[in-house]
């Protein structure tokens, strides 16, 4: 069952990178699936909510290789480090989600933000549990996980695919890259 579900939401994400999610119809992903709609039907009660459904998948997706990559990294302060480098890093690529995040198209239809809610309470949590070893180990002072974690990611939103004004116009991202990861560690670093 989840198999045909992760198949279906493969072929329409194949066709929304291709074509755009407006432009994406129920019956060409039928067919490009070789399936009736009926059988999509079954499984996603309209185009939007798989293409929710896709996009929650794909930031999980994410969400799983970012923090795998430091799932090994033993110092909270250098578990944090790898994690803003990294996710810089991927979010200036062209990913998926990075083209959902950044794109207008995507944020438009999907009228229902619960999407948004999901990842981020599940990046949020993730982050804070960083923070909270820290904090445990002596090397973050005293702070309050969940909002620094939210506060840190509504930062990350803002220095890289939620960029606006002047920082859109500047070409070294390395730049504002460090000014940020440097400004997140000073807020959570005992000095």
């Amino acid at each position: 069952m989840k198999d045909i579900k992760n198949f279906i939401l493969d072929k329409a994400k194949e066709r929304a990178e291709r074509f755009g999610f407006k432009k994406t119809t129920m019956d060409e992903i039928s067919r490009d699936c070789g399936i009736s709609k009926k059988t999509i039907y079954e499984h996603f009660a309209d185009k939007e909510d798989m293409f929710r459904s896709l996009v929650i998948r794909e930031s999980q997706r994410a969400i799983q290789l970012l923090f795998g990559q430091v799932e090994d990294v033993l110092h909270p302060l250098d578990k944090i480090t790898c994690l803003v480098r990294n996710a810089i890093s991927y979010f200036n690529e062209d990913h998926f989600i990075t083209k959902v995040l950044k794109g207008d198209e995507m944020k438009l239809t999907l009228s229902d933000n619960s999407y948004k809610d999901i990842v981020e309470e599940e990046v949020i949590s993730l982050i804070a549990g960083i923070i909270r070893e820290g904090k445990q180990r002596g090397v973050f002072r005293e702070v309050d996980e969940e909002i620094t974690a939210y506060a840190g990611y509504k930062l990350f939103q803002a220095f890289t695919y939620a960029r606006t004004g002047p920082l859109r116009r500047r070409q070294n991202e390395q730049y504002y890259s460090e000014a940020l990861l440097d400004f997140i560690l000073k807020g959570v670093t005992k000095q």
